[in-house]
């Protein structure tokens, strides 16, 4: 949901019970995600830049715009390339745990 007046824009991306938050300064075109989640959802907010290919699930989207917000829920498969210089906030509701990441 977006807010704005005069003195700023406020996007409010994330509702939930959220034991992680952590932002994203994308340096180079390389994959982030490539993988899935059996315990945790995340939830993304594109605040600048863009996502150059977005595979979540089976679906694949290309050429996404900054502002943008991507739910992830369990069990879904997720992975981002986007243009260096990009910024991602994301939340996750579970902390890291490597056993919960899992490759394709």
């Amino acid at each position: 949901m977006k807010h704005e007046d005069e003195r700023r824009i406020i996007y409010d991306f994330a509702q939930g019970d959220y034991k992680s938050l952590k932002c994203v300064f994308v340096k180079s075109r390389i994959p982030i995600g490539d993988h899935y989640h059996k315990n945790k959802s995340e939830v993304f907010f594109l605040a600048l830049g863009n996502i150059e290919k977005l595979v979540l699930g089976e679906e694949i989207t290309v050429d996404i715009k900054a502002p943008y917000v991507i739910n992830v829920p369990p069990n879904t498969y997720h992975k981002f390339i986007c243009s260096p210089g990009s910024i991602i906030f994301g939340g996750a509701t579970e902390l890291f745990d490597p056993n919960d990441e899992i490759k394709r």
